[in-house]
């Protein structure tokens, strides 16, 4: 029992939290979605550049797209991938382009951001 604390203080941590809560709860969001956002570009670009590595290799371009997708992680379920063969300065290559949605943690925030990422390699 603390003999300093009248009987007016009673709730006031209760009311602190509550008062904090909302504010708390707003930046971990933030943080989160941040994260998201982040992850979801360095995985687009890491697809990118597999599927041009891999194909540049086999002397394939048509083989950018197989394994783009299978560097893509599950969760991320709305891109789309093309590529081929490209001539860069004379010399050929291949190309592989990754275009994905942002995922948004809240449904209902009316953004619309694709990520695209686009990586030009040279067969062999």
């Amino acid at each position: 029992m603390n003999l300093l604390r009248g009987r007016h203080d009673r709730g006031a941590a209760a009311l602190e939290f509550a008062g904090v809560f909302p504010l708390a709860a707003f930046v971990i969001f933030l943080a989160f979605q941040g994260y998201v956002a982040s992850t979801t570009v360095e995985r687009v670009d890491n697809a990118a550049r597999t599927g041009a590595r891999e194909a540049g290799k086999r002397y394939e371009p048509g083989l950018c797209e197989e394994f783009a997708n299978r560097a893509m992680p599950g969760w991320l379920n709305d891109y789309t991938i093309d590529g081929g063969h490209r001539s860069v300065s004379g010399d050929d290559g291949v190309y592989c382009r990754v275009r994905a949605q942002l995922p948004l943690i809240w449904k209902g925030i009316p953004l619309d951001y694709t990520v695209t990422r686009s990586v030009t390699m040279p067969l062999g």
